[in-house]
């Protein structure tokens, strides 16, 4: 059975590092581009990654706006890197939704990787149960190219992430 999961649900459900086994389809919609350009090259199945120092994220360190035309409207996520005790550390968040806390930071080259997921249980749809997300970032000029894939590939959604001045 495939379920419609709002992408806003699924930037929520970005908490906890525990994996998450069986998870439920996302909306069927595979794609969606950014606005005036095309999506981000879709995240790469390795797991030859090894987890980022903060050394390695001297240039990312702060806060990153990531845009999303979703089935439901604009959605501006808000991607910050932080060096929390010595370990380099994500927060996701938008308007709507509180940050949630991303530890599973991964590099191969350029490209980074983050993984996070939950169980979900809220306000905003009456799906409840597994949300894994995949978020890789590529490097793109100053930008990132941004692409998440939720419920391994469930629901997939690219955009453009700047850093914040």
């Amino acid at each position: 059975m495939i379920l419609r999961i709002p992408t806003c649900l699924l930037l929520a459900a970005l908490a906890t590092s525990h994996p998450v086994q069986g998870a439920q389809s996302g909306s069927g919609g595979k794609t969606t581009p950014p606005a005036g350009g095309r999506a981000a090259a879709p995240a790469a199945k390795s797991s030859t990654g090894t987890p980022v120092t903060p050394a390695d994220m001297t240039a990312m360190l702060g806060a990153w706006t990531i845009p999303l035309e979703t089935p439901n409207g604009r959605l501006v996520a808000t991607l910050v890197f932080r060096n929390e005790a010595g370990k380099v550390v994500a927060g996701i968040s938008a308007p709507q939704l509180p940050e949630q806390k991303i530890t599973d930071i991964t590099k191969n080259g350029q490209v980074l990787t983050l993984k996070a997921s939950m169980d979900y249980q809220g306000p905003l749809t009456a799906y409840s149960g597994p949300v894994a997300m995949v978020l890789t970032l590529r490097p793109k000029g100053p930008d990132m190219a941004a692409w998440f894939e939720f419920n391994n590939g469930g629901y997939q959604i690219g955009g453009t992430a700047k850093k914040k001045a």
